[in-house]
């Protein structure tokens, strides 16, 4: 019986243009067994009725004139967290990416980027990381003007904009008083200690860390107590 590793990535790819869906499905099915195109939707309807269906682990999104909401589509496939959704947009194409990965996709994948990194965004996004490369930047740079994100958005600035408030005041507890039991943390900060490890848990999830001498490491190196106002995403709770 075929495991779960050895089985193909399962792409959907939901475009209007017959070119562009005919190029990716030639890239992805290039790459069998490894992965492959499970299926193709031209509009937004067939599409969550195909997703349905199919139930494939990574779709490729496009923006496009529709009966329906493209965003109210994205959240409706997202509702599966098996199924991850990447926008594909060209460099010069106006999208709302922001609010597309407020609604659930995982990343942005610009048209003009190398091929191999196209692949490399299906087989980071399937393995469960964010799609975070220099097309984050291109994606979502448009949204600086109004306040959404900075415009400079590094690796390491979007992993940090992933952390809620109430994660930072964690993260200033730890770093002020490096030695203080768990439970004591929790008592200052008026929450259970369950809590302060589940909230424990998803900061070292979103920061890749393994431990809390980590945590303070990357924590000083990275100027997360320096009080400074985090970023205002909209995709901060992205997980």
């Amino acid at each position: 019986m075929m495991t779960d590793q050895e089985r193909p990535i399962g792409v959907m790819l939901i475009d209007c243009r017959p070119l562009v869906l005919m190029g990716l499905q030639d890239l992805i099915n290039a790459r069998k067994p490894r992965m492959e195109v499970t299926g193709q939707a031209t509009t937004y309807t067939h599409a969550l009725d195909l997703a349905d269906q199919l139930r494939p682990n990574v779709i490729f999104f496009s923006f496009f004139p529709d009966a329906l909401s493209p965003l109210d589509v994205v959240a409706g496939l997202t509702r599966n967290a098996e199924m991850k959704v990447l926008l594909l947009k060209g460099l010069y194409e106006t999208v709302p990416a922001a609010q597309a990965i407020e609604a659930g996709a995982r990343g942005v994948v610009l048209a003009e980027d190398p091929t191999e990194s196209i692949i490399q965004a299906i087989l980071k996004v399937h393995h469960s990381d964010i799609a975070m490369d220099r097309a984050w930047a291109g994606g979502l740079s448009g949204y600086a003007a109004t306040g959404h994100i900075p415009l400079k958005c590094n690796l390491e600035q979007a992993k940090q904009a992933r952390l809620t408030l109430r994660e930072r005041e964690l993260i200033c507890a730890i770093v002020g008083e490096p030695s203080a039991k768990y439970v004591s943390i929790a008592g200052r900060l008026g929450i259970s200690e369950h809590t302060v490890h589940n909230h424990l848990s998803n900061i070292y999830q979103k920061l890749n860390l393994i431990n809390r001498i980590d945590l303070l490491m990357y924590a000083l190196k990275h100027g997360l107590t320096n009080n400074k106002t985090p970023p205002n995403s909209a995709w901060v709770e992205m997980d």
